[in-house]
């Protein structure tokens, strides 16, 4: 048996908390509904008969007679032709109607509304042709305005009121010429000092000397997208948030390497635990010195779960068996998020140009997934990784053992750690110096070779924690992945 450390010091080296302060490891997650359905449109013009001059179908079916037609001063929509989808502002209007009627259940629409335009083609805030509309949920009741590039920040003008005195939803519908509807926006709240904060339900935003703004549209710089509660396709597992670091550019071709990350909280924003790893930063000084191609870097927000997914096999940390569902957690990324993410930015599929990585059991998993998944992702990254998993008191197969049973061909791996040996290996160690040591070795014994397919680094007593993170990520990138495509 193979307790090592206490409790506490286990959860120290078990990695990311949850929540931007790190109060608790296993904080609770977000809800949400279920995700959105598609609807598949008949082809216009396709009956479905086929026919040559007046000769009967292969299907059997006799051709209508068209001058004989009784429909022929018909007026009603071709039902082989898609209906005109209405465009997100007039969602919002069909909204505000039906939240006056008494008979409806005004809090389901508000949250279909929500979800459907949070995952529409364009997002929040809304943008049909000479208007822009604005939503934000807000029981608060102090007077609230929207103001940015729009309209030269200023406050006061486009007030947000309240859809109906029922709900919380408040709205402003900003009529601009088509050409203004652009650049970046807060909502204020209206005190004697105007509060400005960001729309939370943005789809575009970034960071600032004045904190979090939101962005109408795209642009040629850097910035990230979020979506919301996402969910797995059988809704299995909780859902989670997705923020996706878009780097600068136009980017038309489906060229651009991808990096998959876990704990998602910690990774963009400036007020995450210990800073957090600062990776959009990061990214964008690779970039503009060339040492990587751009890339798009999708950060998956953790749950309640986190002990659970992040792990392959159960353990024992000192009260009962925790840990296991790895695979489930891999399937989510690898048939929903992968083909999500894939189907609406213009990403490379390539294994080679497609990565996974984190830290402590985020190392774990990402050198796990990389393990079942070799003919997805071409590399996968470990810092600080909990690789020892399993064995500490469960007497459960590490994931060292699996690379050693059925080693994961061509897939490059990057493993790291801080701390230090101590008072000796095994049981001495801090910042899970020991175990990876042994996992580098055993790659090597594999035939993965050091500076080409494996890349290990030792930061000598370097903590466990966001801000030593941050400091090795540049030197993931620039030498493991997407540094070396």
């Amino acid at each position: 048996m193979r307790l090592g450390a206490t409790w506490v010091a286990l959860s120290i080296l078990l990695g990311c908390g949850t929540s931007s302060d790190g109060a608790d490891e296993a904080e609770a997650g977000t809800t949400g509904t279920s995700g959105s359905s598609e609807t598949t449109l008949p082809i216009p013009g396709d009956t479905g008969v086929v026919t040559t001059g007046s000769d009967t179908s292969s299907t059997g079916v006799e051709p209508e007679d068209e001058s004989s037609s009784d429909d022929d001063d018909d007026d009603g929509p071709d039902p082989d032709v898609p209906a005109v989808e209405p465009g997100d502002c007039e969602r919002l209007e069909e909204l505000l109607t039906t939240l006056e009627d008494d008979e409806t259940n005004g809090e389901a629409a508000i949250q279909a509304f929500f979800r459907d335009v949070a995952y529409g083609e364009h997002g929040f805030p809304m943008v049909d042709e000479d208007r822009i509309c604005f939503a934000y949920r807000d029981p608060v009741g102090i007077p609230l305005s929207v103001a940015g590039d729009f309209n030269d920040w200023v406050v006061g003008v486009h007030d947000l009121d309240y859809a109906s005195p029922d709900y919380d939803l408040r709205y402003a519908i900003v009529d601009v010429p088509a050409d203004s509807a652009t650049g970046l926006y807060k909502f204020v709240r209206l005190r004697n000092d105007p509060e400005y904060f960001a729309d939370p339900s943005a789809r575009r935003f970034g960071w600032d000397e004045f904190g979090e703004y939101s962005r109408i549209d795209a642009d040629t710089e850097s910035y990230y997208e979020r979506w919301p509660d996402f969910v797995d396709s059988d809704g299995s597992l909780l859902p989670r948030n997705l923020t996706v670091y878009v780097p600068a550019g136009t980017w038309t071709e489906g060229d651009l390497p991808v990096l998959y990350m876990h704990d998602g909280q910690n990774l963009f924003a400036p007020e995450a635990v210990f800073g957090g790893w600062r990776v959009g930063i990061s990214m964008d000084y690779a970039v503009n010195q060339g040492s990587v191609p751009p890339t798009l870097v999708v950060g998956i927000d953790n749950t309640a779960d986190r002990f659970d997914e992040y792990t392959h096999v159960e353990d024992d940390l000192g009260g009962a068996p925790i840990g296991g569902k790895a695979d489930d957690y891999a399937d989510l990324i690898v048939g929903d998020i992968k083909p999500f993410i894939d189907e609406r930015y213009p990403t490379s599929t390539e294994p080679d140009a497609t990565a996974v990585a984190g830290a402590s059991l985020g190392g774990l998993v990402s050198l796990y997934i990389g393990w079942r998944h070799p003919d997805v992702f071409g590399s996968a990254a470990s810092m600080s990784g909990t690789v020892g998993w399993g064995a500490f008191a469960a007497g459960n197969p590490t994931v060292g053992e699996l690379y050693d049973q059925t080693p994961p061909e061509g897939l490059r791996v990057y493993v790291d750690s801080g701390g230090g040996p101590g008072t000796g290996c095994p049981d001495g160690d801090s910042d899970n110096y020991c175990d990876n040591i042994v996992f580098a070795d055993t790659l090597r014994a594999l035939g993965w070779e050091d500076g080409e397919d494996l890349l290990y680094v030792w930061e000598d007593s370097a903590g466990h924690n966001e801000a030593e993170w941050a400091e090795r990520f540049p030197l993931m990138i620039e030498d493991w992945f997407p540094g070396n495509l």
